[in-house]
């Protein structure tokens, strides 16, 4: 082979190379260039009490309280995909971080329908409102954990035992994600359920 055949032979691999390198970067699912973002802006300071939820995430039923989205698997029924609304407070946190970290350990399977964000109603057998109404919660694997129950089952949209893989995503301090784990409340147990506020 000649010099200039083998200088076209390289520069096709190169180019091959970086044409696969730019698709798998566009790719969904793929975690190549995902860091969890720590940052303030994309886990901001978590509200307590249902006046601090007010001033941080504006009024509830708003359209703020839903202007932001993220895309989920089994999402409305397994296997089948859809988006969870929420508000932009939360937005990079619930999308990029808690998305992104499911996405980069290819753990969507963990994920079983339902997976709900924003919703303008009361919580269900009371006056109260929800804090869904304000975009600040998502309910994950509802249809497996449902208000009541007082542990997690873990199983995700494959069958698999997944385990706490996901409330160790989104509840915690840093390098956790701050999310107030529902199964925590006093009164009545809800697994599904992480809201980014406190004391409410």
């Amino acid at each position: 082979m000649d010099r200039p055949q083998r200088w076209r032979s390289r520069m096709a691999i190169v180019g091959l190379i970086v044409w696969a390198g730019a698709l798998l970067a566009f790719l969904p699912g793929t975690a190549l260039g995902w860091v969890d973002d720590q940052s303030d802006t994309a886990i901001p300071r978590r509200p307590s009490g249902l006046q601090d939820l007010i001033d941080t995430f504006g009024p509830r039923c708003s359209g703020l309280a839903n202007a932001a989205r993220s895309y989920w698997p089994s999402q409305s029924a397994r296997g089948t995909g859809g988006y969870v609304y929420v508000n932009p407070y939360i937005a990079r946190n619930v999308d990029y971080n808690i998305r992104g970290e499911i996405e980069a350990e290819h753990r969507n399977n963990a994920v079983d329908y339902g997976v709900y964000g924003y919703a303008c109603r009361q919580i269900a057998g009371s006056t109260d409102w929800s804090t869904h109404s304000w975009g600040a919660a998502v309910d994950t694997n509802s249809a497996r954990n449902p208000m009541g129950q007082n542990f997690w089952d873990g199983r995700g949209s494959n069958g698999v035992d997944f385990g706490t893989y996901l409330p160790d995503i989104w509840k915690g301090p840093a390098p956790g994600h701050r999310f107030y784990w529902g199964l925590n409340f006093a009164t009545r147990p809800d697994p599904m359920h992480f809201q980014f506020v406190t004391n409410y």
